[in-house]
């Protein structure tokens, strides 16, 4: 599908809907900032979740949320081994 025909579906779109609520649109713009500096922390070498929070300035809990899916789409990995914490790296070596 062309980029044309995409933009003019989606200003049908907002037509029909509405544009989206900015606070939705904040939440999503925090999203990808969270996850981009979570994969720039890890471009250092793997990290153990208390590790990315402190690297990020993220809560831990948060940073779990986001690593789990991370992996889940396949752009980290565990590391086998041994430790309180599982250590985390980029998959094949690096950030898509």
């Amino acid at each position: 599908m062309s980029k044309e025909k995409i933009a003019e579906q989606l200003k049908k779109l907002n037509e029909t809907k509405g544009p989206v609520a900015k606070e939705l649109r904040d939440y999503v713009v925090a999203q990808n900032k969270a996850q981009q500096a979570l994969l720039a922390a890890l471009k250092d070498g793997p990290k153990t979740i208390p590790e990315l929070a402190a690297a990020t300035g993220l809560p831990a809990d948060k940073t779990l949320w986001y690593v789990t899916g991370l992996r889940k789409y396949g752009k980290l990995e565990d590391i086998p081994g041994r430790g309180v914490y599982p250590k985390y790296t980029l998959k094949n070596g690096e950030a898509k």
